[in-house]
């Protein structure tokens, strides 16, 4: 038996005596039964497996090993090969005019932005439901849902513009971090056709 294992063993023993004496006791400390327990079954763990060690590992012969050294040679390069010209067809080497390709058509996301909107106000997310109503509304988001209603009402979209600019009071249209443009281009989409 290792070292290794009769000194688990021992371990698994001192503790499993610890448990002993805590059992006759009437009103055992159970936390500290419990731990003396968990330290006898690792230490019986640990010594069980140390020995399938010692037993299963075969001994190891030593071999003596000749090396084979094949005799030196000098290395030889191959030769370059010299490139060969290609041969062109004629009618292959002129360029076909780059606009007479098809267009590729527009792109799946280009497709899906155009695309018509059943509903505005279902459309927005909470965040664009708050930029947009502290653009148009002053914040306001429950004002800016029925400014909703009212342009999924009208008629076409430029009477939905006109209800946008009674409604916004002075927003710069012009520019693109605010969120104005968005916005019309999603009021746009409500009157697009399918």
């Amino acid at each position: 038996m290792s070292d290794t294992t009769t000194s688990h063993l021992q371990t698994a023993r001192a503790a499993l005596d610890r448990c002993q004496d805590l059992l006759a006791d009437e009103s055992p400390a159970w936390a500290e039964l419990h731990a003396a327990l968990q330290s006898a079954q690792r230490a019986i763990a640990i010594a069980e497996y140390a020995s399938d060690l010692a037993v299963t590992a075969p001994p190891v012969e030593e071999v003596e090993v000749e090396a084979v050294v094949a005799p030196a040679s000098e290395p030889v390069a191959p030769a370059p090969l010299e490139p060969t010209p290609l041969e062109v067809d004629a009618a292959a080497a002129t360029t076909e005019d780059p606009a007479a390709l098809p267009a590729a058509g527009a792109s799946l996301a280009e497709r899906l932005s155009e695309q018509r909107l059943e509903s505005l106000k279902n459309s927005l997310s909470i965040n664009n439901r708050v930029r947009f109503a502290s653009l148009l509304t002053d914040g306001d988001v429950p004002a800016l849902l029925k400014l909703c209603d009212a342009l999924e009402a009208s008629d076409n979209f430029e009477a939905a513009q006109v209800l946008i600019l009674e409604t916004a009071g002075e927003v710069d249209w012009d520019d693109e971090e605010n969120g104005g443009v968005e916005f019309l281009s999603l009021v746009r989409r409500l009157f697009a056709t399918a």
